[in-house]
């Protein structure tokens, strides 16, 4: 499923306004368990349990901090819903990340998948990973003054 008409894939119909959060300050452990409380109802019979284990997993595989003050942490489920996104800009940044260039963390987007849905799992990653190299538009995400601003801006990512 395309989610705009001229074809191109966006974040809008993956991501809510009521998925997106604004914090203040927050570590990495506080930033997944506010993310994985809001994807919780779309994992699957796992739920929260399920969904937690995933992204622990896929975090001590390798950390999802992606550079440039951005996190994806991704993980596909066998009885996930559909591809899910949610979002927290943590405005004091997250330290503890371990990014890839360890500059703070500033975004974080998680993104839950069934397994059967890889190609657009990937599109995801892709277009999100895009969008959020660009200077100005991550700095506007980084500026926003609440969730409904940062769910605006990213929904067309």
């Amino acid at each position: 499923m395309d989610d705009s008409s001229d074809g191109e894939f966006r974040l809008s119909g993956r991501l809510a306004p009521d998925r997106c959060t604004v914090l203040e300050q927050a570590g990495k452990q506080e930033t997944l368990n506010v993310l994985i409380d809001l994807l919780a109802p779309f994992a699957g019979p796992g739920g929260k349990a399920g969904l937690t284990d995933a992204i622990r997993a896929r975090e001590k595989l390798q950390s999802t901090g992606i550079g440039l003050g951005i996190a994806i942490p991704h993980v596909r489920l066998p009885a996930a819903a559909d591809l899910t996104a949610a979002a927290a800009l943590v405005r004091g940044g997250i330290p503890d990340y371990a990014s890839m260039d360890s500059v703070p963390v500033r975004l974080v987007v998680m993104i839950v998948a069934r397994v059967d849905q890889h190609e657009l799992y990937l599109r995801m990653l892709s277009r999100l990973s895009s969008s959020l190299k660009d200077d100005s538009f991550r700095e506007k995400v980084f500026h926003c003054g609440c969730p409904r601003e940062l769910y605006e801006l990213l929904r067309g990512c």
